[in-house]
């Protein structure tokens, strides 16, 4: 796993209020970037995290993408802190190789819109470097005294980010090659442009830099280290671009390489407050075995990073996959419907008329799928659907009535019940979002057995005017699948009514 980008920021004298700004920030981007359904988080290929809870001060979204054809993962993961009034921000992205051949690979740029999320952060809650803000913006050099001014924040030894000062060609119509604008390098660079001789002459005095003149790009980088320099009047104008994206992604690879992971604690548990008596009992528990913890656990959060990547790989292939069967759609629902009958009919009568309507595919269902259950509001539900293809839907109930079989054996529990869906061909969901579950629980309630119990599993098909969704309830006495609901999406946090 390779840090291909990375930026952090700490903010002293922060409060909540200013946590909860850069929260919005972070979802509102997500959203509009990642836009997730409310009963999912993965897709084909991508997939997401978010660690937000009451009284946690941390808030950490993490998105995995896995591109088609591509031979490594992106993971991105964005981080939002507030302990003991510093408030902390950090974003990086990790690339893990999903290839054996040995090839060179070019790590992408960063996106746009992570540029355009640094920038909001920067804007919404002003950070500071050395006494100095933060900005998305060149700082025009053009006097003595604003020349000593760079040249002092440059000498600063608290000083954590680089400053990059561009000297203008005097008496040239040669364009800046980086002071044209930040670009990429928002929140990684201070930028400063010089635009006199007076100021070169005050800024080469104070940093002690005297062959340094018009046309030059220097980079003072971090703590006591050489800067590096280019002179950009020796350069043509193709070179002299080529040059400032090399020098740009050097200073992203710098920062990706130098910038560590800020330690946070762990996701607070239900039973935190007897941990914190236990450890305020026992005095042998030590500051350095506290650290050791922190670190184990962000082992753990690297090697979810790392099988997050995988399962999006595969999930990828599976999606693809199945797109080429879907192409197939008339053979495939052939082969299905001859191989229920098989299923149903076998010594008795091999042949069955075709299902076209969803009266004959509910009662089908209900008649031939011995580990189903088919509920009354399914039927009802079911009956009132119009549009997506019978025969679809029969479909997955006869992959779900596999699993449920699977399931009443006991070969199968609840944390395995996706991939068993999966290694079916169905599309499930566990869970519905918060939202749902909060705001429109009676959507999701059937009577069951004398009381009411909340269908939360679900199994997803289509889009727009081909969705259709499976509410299934299990029954953990009983060992039944109960098949809730079937029909359009119900209600959730993107409904308005």
């Amino acid at each position: 796993m390779i840090t291909t980008y990375a930026v952090s920021f700490s903010t002293v004298d922060c409060t909540e209020h200013d946590r909860v700004t850069l929260i919005d920030l972070v979802t509102d981007w997500q959203v509009e970037q990642f836009p997730f359904d409310s009963d999912e988080d993965s897709r084909p290929g991508l997939s997401m995290r978010t660690r937000l809870a009451t009284g946690d001060p941390v808030f950490r979204v993490t998105i995995t993408d896995a591109p088609p054809g591509a031979s490594h993962v992106l993971t991105t993961t964005i981080t939002i802190a507030l302990l003991e009034g510093v408030l902390t921000f950090d974003t990086r992205t990790v690339s893990s190789a999903r290839t054996t051949k040995v090839a060179p690979h070019k790590p992408p740029l960063v996106p746009g819109h992570i540029v355009t999320l640094i920038r909001n952060v920067l804007q919404a809650v002003p950070t500071f470097d050395a006494e100095r803000q933060i900005r998305d913006h060149v700082d025009v050099i053009d006097d003595e005294l604003k020349g000593q001014e760079i040249g002092y924040f440059v000498e600063a030894e608290s000083r954590n980010l680089p400053v990059v000062v561009e000297v203008k060609a005097f008496n040239t119509s040669q364009p800046p090659m980086l002071a044209q604008g930040l670009g990429p390098l928002v929140g990684l660079v201070h930028m400063a442009h010089i635009t006199t001789p007076d100021a070169l002459a005050a800024y080469t005095q104070v940093v002690g830099l005297p062959l340094v003149g018009p046309g030059c790009v220097i980079v003072h980088w971090a703590g006591r280290t050489e800067p590096t320099i280019v002179r950009t009047s020796e350069l043509s104008s193709t070179s002299l671009k080529n040059e400032a994206f090399a020098l740009a992604m050097r200073i992203m690879e710098t920062a990706a390489r130098s910038l560590a992971a800020h330690r946070i604690p762990p996701p607070p548990r239900a039973d935190d407050n007897d941990i914190i008596e236990t450890i305020a009992k026992d005095d042998s528990i030590s500051a350095r075995g506290n650290e050791d913890s922190v670190a184990h656990i962000e082992n753990l959060e690297a090697m979810i990073n790392d099988l997050e990547g995988a399962l999006a790989t595969a999930d990828r292939t599976i999606s693809e996959q199945r797109e080429m069967l879907e192409k197939r759609v008339e053979l495939v629902d052939k082969l299905v419907l001859r191989n229920l009958s098989l299923e149903a009919f076998a010594g008795t009568n091999p042949e069955i008329a075709a299902i076209s309507t969803m009266a004959e595919a509910l009662e089908f269902a209900r008649t031939k799928f011995e580990f189903l259950v088919l509920h009354e509001r399914a039927i009802e539900s079911g009956m009132q659907l119009q549009g997506p293809d019978p025969m679809a839907i029969l479909q997955d109930l006869s992959r779900l009535n596999g699993v449920a079989r699977r399931w009443s054996a006991g070969e199968i529990s609840g944390t395995s019940i996706k991939i068993a869906c999966t290694e079916a061909g169905l599309n499930y969901a566990p869970a519905i979002s918060e939202t749902a579950r909060r705001k429109y629980e009676e959507d999701y309630l059937i009577e069951w057995r004398g009381k009411l119990v909340r269908a939360e599993p679900h199994i997803k098909r289509g889009k727009k005017a081909h969705l259709v969704r499976i509410h299934i309830y299990f029954d953990q006495e009983t060992q039944q699948v109960v098949v809730a609901y079937i029909g359009r999406h119900l209600r959730d946090k993107g409904s308005s009514t």
